[in-house]
């Protein structure tokens, strides 16, 4: 505003001319086009003046004149506000906030947005970040506390009928028992094997004939150490015969035998019937609670939580991530299905980063297939980006108005000047051309008249 411009060269061309032609009509009094520039040139540069004031009425006192100029500066707080409303009711109108988000096609730019590797790095980076923050900074003492009164309330509350009945069916579907017995009778057989055991049924031999033959009297005494004499009865021996057969039954028992068969039947048959007797509920039921009360839980799930985050700490989450997404994308050549698979170190860092992986990969594709899917998050983008914009439009204009009250009176009407300087010349402009051309009419129509 402050420099000349095509208005200001026009107007001070209208003046010139407005002198020139009165100085021709001071030497050619008479002449009538000289008095037809004249009138034009006094018209053109009236209307020219007019308008110059008009328009600089809008911002400053032209020429100190006070009366209704400086339009724009002493209604400031009027055009400010004008411009908030316009600002939230026109740029941001509702109407226009959503025939703006219906020409954006959200869904296909967030899907290429996600598709992209950095993208892919970035999700699963954070994601692991987050996890070893989550284990770092875990009170692992209270939460090993919490998981131990859920397990033991949980096993607590297992009935003991329950409990005995699952676990024979377990034993039982899984041959366990058979193991535990085949176990059993190769223990018993080391034993049995064993001169402790030939020398424990020699004693009990020499026991039994003791006592049958003081309980027959002096007949049997006189008989029973004549056939020791005679060696008609001979202990050692038969501890031996005794420990051979034994030694062999004990074999058969451990061997897939019909004889092993009936006797792990019997076994299954007794036990059965043992644990439907109180006596033995009872006993699973103590057993029950004190294995309960007894087992090291919290100090198992805290050296299982303290694992896991020395684990987490030490890792490079974005090497991991590197590559974890290297090797996801590396092509398998049909070479490569010949070669031996080479088993790599894993860790609880790379097992998340390749779940992670493929969770990601699996989430894009079914959003790309899933219309259902589409059609859910599409609609919640545009909710959130819809109620963010509404949200934002007092905000906007709160923005706005404090922005317009900072700005000097000066910058005020520069403000807004530059954004129609065009349209202020060419109101000048037009002033002088109307200007001119209604003093030509003028001056044509005084002169038929005259």
């Amino acid at each position: 505003m402050s420099n000349w411009n095509t208005a200001d060269k026009v107007l001070a061309c209208t003046a010139l001319a407005f002198l020139s032609a009165v100085g021709f009509r001071m030497i050619f009094p008479d002449n009538i086009f000289v008095e037809c520039f004249l009138f034009v040139a006094e018209a053109a540069m009236v209307g020219g003046i007019a308008d110059w004031f008009a328009v600089t009425a809008l911002f400053r006192k032209p020429l100190g004149f006070p009366y209704h100029t400086a339009i724009l500066p002493s209604r400031r707080q009027e055009f400010i506000d004008a411009s908030v409303t316009m600002v939230q009711q026109e740029f941001f109108s509702r109407r226009a906030i959503f025939n703006k988000l219906n020409q954006l096609q959200l869904l296909p730019q967030l899907i290429n947005r996600l598709e992209q590797e950095e993208t892919r790095k970035f999700v699963i980076g954070l994601i692991l970040d987050e996890i070893k923050s989550f284990f770092v900074n875990l009170n692992k003492n209270f939460v090993a506390r919490r998981i131990a009164t859920e397990l033991r309330r949980a096993i607590r509350d297992v009935p003991p009928d329950l409990l005995v009945a699952e676990l024979g069916r377990w034993i039982k579907n899984s041959g366990k028992d058979k193991e535990l017995f085949i176990h059993i009778v190769k223990r018993v057989r080391v034993k049995a094997q064993s001169p402790e055991t030939r020398q424990l049924l020699q004693s009990t031999l020499e026991k039994y004939a003791q006592e049958k033959t003081n309980a027959g009297g002096a007949f049997s005494i006189l008989m029973t150490g004549l056939a020791e004499m005679l060696d008609l009865v001979n202990y050692v021996e038969a501890s031996e015969l005794m420990q051979v057969q034994l030694l062999k039954f004990l074999d058969e028992l451990s061997d897939d035998s019909p004889l092993q068969q009936l006797v792990l039947n019997q076994c299954r048959t007794t036990t059965s019937k043992l644990a439907d007797t109180d006596e033995f509920k009872d006993f699973v039921d103590d057993l029950q609670l004190d294995t309960v009360n007894g087992l090291p839980i919290e100090d198992i799930i805290v050296k299982t939580l303290t694992g896991i985050e020395r684990q987490l700490t030490s890792m490079r989450v974005d090497k991991l991530v590197n590559a974890v997404c290297a090797d996801a994308s590396k092509p398998v050549l049909e070479t490569d299905l010949d070669k031996p698979v080479v088993q790599k170190e894993r860790t609880i860092g790379s097992a998340l980063a390749e779940v992670l992986y493929l969770e990601y990969s699996n989430a894009l594709v079914i959003l790309k297939t899933d219309g259902k899917v589409r059609a859910s998050v599409e609609k919640f983008i545009y909710d959130l980006i819809a109620r963010t914009a509404l949200y934002a439009r007092p905000l906007v204009g709160t923005i706005a108005q404090n922005v317009l009250q900072k700005l000097t009176d000066e910058q005020l009407n520069k403000l807004v000047y530059d954004k129609a300087e065009p349209d202020f010349i060419w109101i000048r402009l037009n002033g002088s051309i109307v200007g001119s051309f209604v003093g030509l009419v003028i001056f044509v129509v005084l002169q038929l008249i005259g």
